[in-house]
C-alpha cells in the first residue's frame, strides 16, 4: 500500500519499536468467500508485550480494516503512516470529529484531537495517491500531522483499537467506491466529476435490478439515448435536408463555375443562402452533435477507474480495452455504418470520410471496453433515429413534390426574388 514504507507500525517509548527484532509468528490468512472477505492475523512479541493485529481485504476498493489488540503493554500506542512513496510533498490533513479540517503541506506540524479521519493526498490527478485513516467502533484517534517532502501521520490509538485506511488513488470514483466522498474537505469533485457521480449511482441502481455490469452499460446507453433524442432530432433532420440540398448546391456552383467577378460571387452566395432557407437547413441544428461529449467524457472517466467485480462476455474487465480487439472491429464497421446513413446520396463524401474513422479505431483500441461498448450501441441507436428522420424528411417533401429526384435537371426550387418559379420550397 506504501511502498517501501512501515506502515502501520507501533511505536511505544522502549516497549515497541519497528527498528527493533521480534519475535513473529507466521501469517494466519483465512478467505471467507461468502463474506467476500480475506483476513490476515500477525502476531509478534517484543520486549514482552504481545500485539495482534488483523488485516482484513475487500475486493473492488483499496481499503483495510487494522485492527491491533496490544498486551501486557502501554495504554496507547502510535501507529506511523510515512508519506507516499515517492510522492513529493503531499498534504497530510485531518478533521476532527464535529470540526473543520486542518492541514499542513511543507514543513510544520499540527496535533488533531479525536479526528474523523486523517488523509495524505497528493493533489488529484490519474496518477495521484492518497491514504486516508478512519477510526472504526468508536475508537479515539488522535493525531501529529508533520509536512515535508513525504508526510507522515503518527496517530495515538487505544491499546484495543480498530482503524479503516485506504490506500489508493486520489481520484472522485475510487473514493466513491470506497465511501470516502462524503467525508468533509476530502475532495472537490468539478463539473465532469458531478456528472460521474450521477452515472455511478446511476450504474449501481441498475445493477441491483439487472445483476450484470456489460447488461447495465447497455441499459444505461438506451437510457441517456432515449433522454437525448428529441435533443439529437435537430441535428438528424440538418444531416437529412442537407443531403437533399448538396445536389442543388452543386448545380449553382456549376452555373458561376470561371466567374470571379464579385457580382458573379455575390450572386451565387445569394442563391446559396436562399436554397438554405428555401429547404429549412438550420446549420445551429449541427451544434447537437456536441451534446453526447460531456456525457461520454464523463462516462470514460467513471468505467475506466471504476472496480467491477466481474467481466461481461469475452471482456475480462469492463474497464480495460477489449484483449481479442473484437470490439474494435465492431466499432469500426458500426461507424461507417453511421456515415453511410449520413452521407448516402453523396458517395464521394462517403469516400472522402471514410479514412477519418481509421484514427478514430485506435481510440477503440485503447479506451475502456465498457466505453466503446457504450459508443457502439449508442451509435447503432442513432443510425436508427437517423433512418427515421430520412424517411419523414423525405415524405415531407415528397407530400410537396420536392424530392430532389422531381427537380428536373438544370433547376431547383427558385427563391423568392426569382421572377420565373418553378416549384415553392417546403414550408412550415
Amino acid at each position: 500500500m506504501v511502498a517501501g514504507r512501515k506502515a502501520f507500525a507501533l511505536q511505544a517509548g522502549d516497549a515497541l519499536s519497528p527498528d527493533k527484532p521480534a519475535e513473529a509468528q507466521p501469517a494466519q490468512v483465512k478467505t471467507d468467500l461468502a463474506a467476500n472477505r480475506q483476513d490476515a492475523v500477525f502476531r509478534y512479541a517484543q520486549n514482552g508485550v504481545q500485539v495482534t493485529k488483523t488485516i482484513t481485504l475487500h475486493p473492488r476498493n483499496f481499503k483495510v480494516d487494522v485492527r491491533t489488540e496490544v498486551r501486557n503493554g502501554p495504554a496507547q500506542v502510535n501507529m506511523l503512516f510515512p508519506g507516499l512513496g515517492k510522492a513529493d510533498n503531499p498534504r497530510v490533513q485531518a478533521v476532527p470529529v464535529g470540526g473543520q479540517p486542518a492541514s499542513v503541506q511543507g514543513s510544520g506540524t499540527l496535533s488533531v484531537q479525536n479526528i474523523q479521519y486523517a488523509a495524505l493526498q497528493e493533489n488529484p490527478s490519474q496518477i495521484a495517491h492518497a491514504l486516508i485513516v478512519r477510526p472504526q467502533q468508536g475508537t479515539k484517534v488522535d493525531v501529529q500531522l508533520t509536512g515535508g517532502p513525504q508526510g507522515l501521520v503518527t496517530a495515538t490509538l487505544p491499546a484495543t483499537s480498530s482503524l479503516e485506511v485506504y490506500g489508493g488513488k486520489n481520484e472522485l470514483i475510487h473514493l466513491y467506491q470506497s465511501g470516502y466522498t462524503e467525508l468533509p474537505g476530502l475532495f472537490q469533485p468539478n463539473f465532469f466529476g458531478q456528472i460521474s457521480l450521477l452515472i455511478v449511482k446511476l450504474m449501481e441502481a441498475l445493477y441491483k435490478v439487472i445483476g450484470n455490469w456489460g447488461l447495465v452499460i447497455m441499459a444505461l446507453t438506451i437510457l441517456l439515448r432515449l433522454v437525448m433524442w428529441p435533443l439529437m432530432q435537430a441535428q438528424g433532420r440538418t444531416t437529412a435536408r442537407m443531403q437533399l440540398v448538396q445536389p442543388l448546391q452543386k448545380e449553382i456552383q456549376e452555373k458561376y463555375k470561371g466567374k470571379t467577378d464579385p457580382e458573379s460571387q455575390r450572386a451565387m452566395q445569394m442563391e446559396m443562402a436562399q436554397l438554405m432557407r428555401d429547404y429549412q437547413v438550420n446549420p445551429a441544428g449541427c451544434f447537437s452533435t456536441l451534446l453526447p461529449f460531456p456525457v461520454l467524457i464523463a462516462l470514460w472517466a467513471t468505467i475506466r477507474n471504476f472496480e467491477f467485480d466481474s467481466g461481461f462476455l469475452w471482456l475480462p474487465d469492463l474497464a480495460t480495452p477489449d484483449p481479442f480487439y473484437i470490439l474494435a472491429v465492431i466499432y469500426l464497421f458500426v461507424n461507417l455504418g453511421q456515415l453511410y446513413v449520413s452521407t448516402r446520396k453523396t458517395p464521394e463524401m462517403f469516400r472522402q470520410q471514410a479514412m477519418i474513422y481509421l484514427v478514430f479505431l485506435y481510440f477503440a483500441l485503447t479506451f475502456p471496453s465498457g466505453v466503446t461498448l457504450y459508443i457502439i450501441l449508442s451509435t447503432i441507436i442513432g443510425i436508427v433515429q437517423q433512418i427515421i428522420i430520412n424517411k419523414q424528411v423525405e415524405h415531407e417533401t415528397a407530400s410537396l413534390g420536392q424530392t430532389v429526384q422531381k427537380v428536373a435537371p438544370g433547376t431547383r426550387p427558385a427563391s423568392k426574388t426569382t421572377v420565373t418559379k418553378t416549384i415553392d420550397a417546403p414550408k412550415k
